[in-house]
Protein backbone atom coordinates (compact mmCIF):
# COMPACT_ATOMS: atom_id res chain seq x y z
CA UNK A 1 0.00 0.00 0.00
CA UNK A 2 2.82 2.61 0.52
CA UNK A 3 4.61 1.82 -2.47
CA UNK A 4 0.94 2.51 -4.58
CA UNK A 5 0.37 5.54 -2.71
CA UNK A 6 3.75 7.34 -3.28
CA UNK A 7 3.43 6.63 -7.10
CA UNK A 8 -0.21 7.89 -6.79
CA UNK A 9 1.10 10.98 -5.07
CA UNK A 10 4.42 11.47 -7.04
CA UNK A 11 2.71 10.84 -10.25
CA UNK A 12 0.19 13.55 -9.52
CA UNK A 13 2.76 15.89 -8.65
CA UNK A 14 2.21 16.01 -4.83
CA UNK A 15 5.63 16.97 -3.30
CA UNK A 16 6.61 13.64 -0.89
CA UNK A 17 8.98 12.73 1.77
CA UNK A 18 9.04 9.93 4.02
CA UNK A 19 8.44 10.60 7.53
CA UNK A 20 6.90 8.50 10.66
CA UNK A 21 3.90 9.65 12.78
CA UNK A 22 2.89 7.33 16.21
CA UNK A 23 6.13 5.11 15.48
CA UNK A 24 4.89 4.17 12.08
CA UNK A 25 5.99 5.24 8.79
CA UNK A 26 3.99 7.18 6.92
CA UNK A 27 4.13 9.32 3.41
CA UNK A 28 4.08 13.63 4.58
CA UNK A 29 2.90 15.83 1.76
CA UNK A 30 1.35 19.40 1.55
CA UNK A 31 -1.66 20.79 -0.24
CA UNK A 32 -2.16 24.08 -1.15
CA UNK A 33 -6.48 24.39 -0.68
CA UNK A 34 -8.33 27.79 -2.07
CA UNK A 35 -7.08 29.94 0.89
CA UNK A 36 -4.69 27.93 2.92
CA UNK A 37 -2.31 25.20 2.65
CA UNK A 38 -1.65 22.46 5.23
CA UNK A 39 0.44 19.17 5.32
CA UNK A 40 -1.28 15.69 4.43
CA UNK A 41 0.08 11.80 5.61
CA UNK A 42 -0.52 8.61 4.15
CA UNK A 43 -0.64 6.06 6.65
CA UNK A 44 -0.98 2.46 5.43
CA UNK A 45 -1.17 -0.26 7.50
CA UNK A 46 -0.35 -3.23 5.81
CA UNK A 47 -0.50 -6.04 7.72
CA UNK A 48 -4.48 -4.98 8.49
CA UNK A 49 -5.28 -4.13 4.60
CA UNK A 50 -5.82 -0.52 6.12
CA UNK A 51 -4.74 2.83 4.15
CA UNK A 52 -5.45 6.30 5.79
CA UNK A 53 -5.15 9.82 4.53
CA UNK A 54 -5.07 12.95 7.13
CA UNK A 55 -4.98 16.39 6.50
CA UNK A 56 -3.36 18.33 9.64
CA UNK A 57 -5.69 21.60 9.96
CA UNK A 58 -3.70 24.57 9.71
CA UNK A 59 -4.73 25.48 13.26
CA UNK A 60 -4.01 24.82 16.79
CA UNK A 61 -7.09 25.04 19.04
CA UNK A 62 -6.56 26.43 22.11
CA UNK A 63 -7.28 25.05 25.76
CA UNK A 64 -10.39 27.58 26.14
CA UNK A 65 -11.88 26.73 23.06
CA UNK A 66 -11.48 23.03 22.27
CA UNK A 67 -14.84 22.10 23.98
CA UNK A 68 -16.69 25.00 21.27
CA UNK A 69 -14.88 23.43 18.61
CA UNK A 70 -15.39 19.58 20.11
CA UNK A 71 -18.94 20.59 19.37
CA UNK A 72 -18.20 21.55 15.63
CA UNK A 73 -16.31 18.44 15.25
CA UNK A 74 -19.43 16.11 16.36
CA UNK A 75 -21.54 18.20 14.48
CA UNK A 76 -19.61 18.18 11.17
CA UNK A 77 -19.08 14.72 11.24
CA UNK A 78 -22.95 14.17 11.40
CA UNK A 79 -23.44 15.64 8.44
CA UNK A 80 -20.09 13.71 6.22
CA UNK A 81 -20.65 10.81 4.78
CA UNK A 82 -16.97 9.74 4.56
CA UNK A 83 -14.28 10.53 6.90
CA UNK A 84 -14.21 12.47 10.10
CA UNK A 85 -12.70 15.19 11.68
CA UNK A 86 -10.73 14.78 15.10
CA UNK A 87 -9.66 16.94 17.28
CA UNK A 88 -6.77 16.12 20.35
CA UNK A 89 -7.83 17.18 23.42
CA UNK A 90 -4.48 17.04 24.91
CA UNK A 91 -2.42 19.02 22.28
CA UNK A 92 -5.44 21.01 20.07
CA UNK A 93 -4.14 19.44 17.15
CA UNK A 94 -7.38 19.23 14.52
CA UNK A 95 -7.10 16.68 11.71
CA UNK A 96 -9.30 15.23 8.84
CA UNK A 97 -9.41 11.23 8.41
CA UNK A 98 -10.60 9.38 5.18
CA UNK A 99 -9.50 5.94 5.29
CA UNK A 100 -10.14 2.39 3.42
CA UNK A 101 -10.25 -0.83 3.87
CA UNK A 102 -8.58 -3.42 1.32
CA UNK A 103 -9.39 -7.38 2.18
CA UNK A 104 -7.33 -10.07 1.45
CA UNK A 105 -4.20 -8.80 0.32
CA UNK A 106 -6.18 -6.08 -2.27
CA UNK A 107 -3.87 -3.27 -3.48
CA UNK A 108 -5.28 0.54 -4.08
CA UNK A 109 -5.75 1.27 -7.66
CA UNK A 110 -4.63 4.91 -9.26
CA UNK A 111 -8.53 5.74 -8.55
CA UNK A 112 -8.79 4.12 -4.96
CA UNK A 113 -5.94 6.34 -3.92
CA UNK A 114 -7.16 9.59 -5.70
CA UNK A 115 -10.52 9.20 -4.03
CA UNK A 116 -9.18 8.71 -1.05
CA UNK A 117 -7.07 11.81 -1.24
CA UNK A 118 -8.83 14.33 -3.03
CA UNK A 119 -12.34 13.44 -1.21
CA UNK A 120 -10.25 14.60 2.21
CA UNK A 121 -8.61 17.43 0.86
CA UNK A 122 -11.49 18.79 -0.60
CA UNK A 123 -13.48 18.19 2.43
CA UNK A 124 -10.83 20.19 4.32
CA UNK A 125 -10.80 23.05 2.07
CA UNK A 126 -14.67 23.67 2.29
CA UNK A 127 -14.49 23.29 6.56
CA UNK A 128 -11.16 24.80 7.04
CA UNK A 129 -11.88 28.66 7.35
CA UNK A 130 -14.68 28.00 9.48
CA UNK A 131 -12.75 25.22 11.75
CA UNK A 132 -10.16 28.52 11.98
CA UNK A 133 -12.82 30.64 13.07
CA UNK A 134 -14.40 28.90 15.88
CA UNK A 135 -10.72 28.17 17.18
CA UNK A 136 -9.83 31.38 17.43
CA UNK A 137 -13.67 32.12 19.60
CA UNK A 138 -16.01 32.47 16.65
CA UNK A 139 -19.94 31.23 16.86
CA UNK A 140 -20.10 27.47 16.71
CA UNK A 141 -23.70 27.59 15.19
CA UNK A 142 -22.76 29.98 12.85
CA UNK A 143 -19.37 28.60 11.52
CA UNK A 144 -21.77 24.78 10.99
CA UNK A 145 -24.64 27.15 8.83
CA UNK A 146 -21.80 28.80 6.51
CA UNK A 147 -19.71 24.58 5.94
CA UNK A 148 -20.17 23.96 2.24
CA UNK A 149 -21.07 20.07 2.61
Amino acid sequence: MFREMLTFLSGDGWPVAPGTHDGLPCIDTRFIGTDQAWDCRARPYDPFGQLAFESVLPVTVPPENRAAVMELVIRTNWRLLTGAFQLDLDTGELVFRTMMFLSHGGEPTEELCRGLVYGNVLTVDRCVAEFAGAAAGGDVTRALDRMAL
